[in-house]
């Protein structure tokens, strides 16, 4: 079989879903590698900027998410309990919004341990899928992010009574170290023969 976002390079069947998109798309991967690592360098230089511009762009992404969803209620053309699901969604995103800019430190708090909860699951999940899976090309490079993305989530969990502004300048530097290692990895597919 040819691949065409390969440049006709032939694709075995060897290689998984995610190498062959990682290899067609690798742009992709290097531009967000390189924005989560310019996030970790403005989460270590700017920690108190930080930690407020996110809680108070979380807040106003969830009062838009509840305005979109009451009009999409309102123009449903479906029956009446679909426009009544949108509308329950709408006014609890626009509700938990506007709670979330009222105070922004328990939003902070609540969005840290959701991170930590987050970056927990999915190092486990991602870790289980490289050990597992004996045919990626690159096991080595799947597991080493795994496990950071795993530890990052159980220091998280685990201190939570860690000032926030030590916990935004770990978490920068884990975006930094996240963003490297994607950015070199996208590099190295681009770069390895087909």
């Amino acid at each position: 079989m040819v691949s065409e976002a390969t440049g006709g390079a032939p694709v075995t069947g060897r290689a998984s879903a995610a190498t062959r998109m990682l290899d067609a798309a690798w742009g992709v991967a290097l531009a967000a590698g390189l924005l989560t690592l310019a996030l970790g360098v403005a989460l270590v230089v700017w920690p108190e900027a930080s930690i407020k511009v996110v809680a108070i762009l979380f807040g106003l992404q969830l009062m838009i998410h509840g305005v979109f969803r009451i009009a999409q209620a309102i123009m449903a053309h479906d029956g009446g309990g679909t426009r009544v699901l949108y509308a329950l969604i709408g006014a609890l995103s626009f509700l938990v919004g506007v709670l979330a800019l009222r105070n922004i430190l328990q939003t902070v708090i609540i969005l840290t341990l959701l991170f930590g909860l987050f970056w927990l699951i999915a190092g486990i999940l991602e870790f289980v899928k490289a050990v597992t899976d004996t045919h990626e090309r690159h096991r080595g490079w799947a597991i080493a992010l795994a496990v950071l993305t795993t530890l990052a989530g159980i220091f998280v969990l685990a201190y939570p009574d860690v000032s926030l502004l030590t916990l935004t300048i770990i978490t920068g530097i884990w975006f930094i170290t996240w963003g490297a290692l994607v950015s070199g990895m996208a590099i190295w597919i681009h770069r390895q023969p087909a």
